[in-house]
């Protein structure tokens, strides 16, 4: 999973599928996070025309081909619909996010639609631990490195 945790942070075009226009959610703070961080968000959000002051895409299918990062932040069965709307699209890695007090997108069946839809995919993990992570988010890294909670590759 490092490898593929690499590939998105120097890709510096992300989707956040699960964006809202709610700024209060997690998939919109995601989205001014990573733009922040010098990163192309394009938001994917069917009810909206702009979220973040970003255009928003209603569908995997309608982001640009360049966008080969994708990173969902929806109900588990809301996941694997939209791993398949990636066939045929720019994607090539998925990032599903656990969430907060849940599996998120990260459930059994999820990880295995993007593994059956030729997608590299990290899963289980939160984003901003990783796109360089800062304040709590760092220290959120340094607690489950600590507890033994990341995978292997993150021990060194």
């Amino acid at each position: 999973m490092k490898a593929t945790i690499e590939k998105f942070i120097k890709d510096k075009d992300v989707a956040v599928v699960g964006a809202s226009r709610d700024p209060r959610k997690w998939g919109s703070g995601l989205a001014k996070m990573l733009t922040k961080k010098g990163y192309t968000v394009h938001p994917v959000n069917p009810q909206a025309k702009k979220i973040e002051g970003l255009t928003c895409y209603a569908t995997v299918g309608n982001l640009p081909k360049n966008v080969s990062n994708i990173i969902i932040s929806l109900p588990a069965a809301k996941a694997v619909q939209v791993l398949k709307e990636c066939s045929g699209s720019g994607v090539k890695r998925v990032w599903l996010h656990k969430g907060v007090g849940g599996e998120g997108a990260s459930s059994p069946e999820a990880v295995e639609a993007a593994r059956q839809a030729g997608l590299e995919v990290v899963y289980g993990l939160c984003p901003m631990m990783f796109y360089p992570p800062t304040g709590i988010h760092r220290i959120h890294f340094l607690f489950r490195k600590w507890r033994k909670k990341l995978p292997p590759e993150f021990s060194a």
